[in-house]
């Protein structure tokens, strides 16, 4: 396996969040596989299509744990994504 090229180091996690579009409307439900400073992964379901941009709200009980998001790669069912300046 190659060298590490990420800025960051990831950690693994399992935390479940939801994918918004800038307007507030619901792109559909994700899965954070693993989280750094800089970006993350992301498992979603085949039928839900991530926009270039959007919003990844991270807790439904506290709705400014939120962060603004870049789409940097895909495959079938991951994303990799660069996070944003709010």
């Amino acid at each position: 396996m190659g060298a590490e090229l990420r800025r960051a180091p990831r950690r693994q996690v399992s935390q479940q969040a939801l994918m918004l579009r800038e307007d507030g409307s619901i792109i559909g439900p994700c899965t954070m596989l693993d989280v750094s400073a800089t970006g993350a992964r992301l498992k979603m379901p085949a039928e839900i299509a991530a926009p270039s941009e959007f919003i990844l709200l991270l807790s439904k009980v506290n709705a400014s744990m939120r962060r603004r998001c870049a789409v940097a790669w895909h495959d079938k069912q991951t994303i990799g994504i660069r996070f944003l300046p709010l």
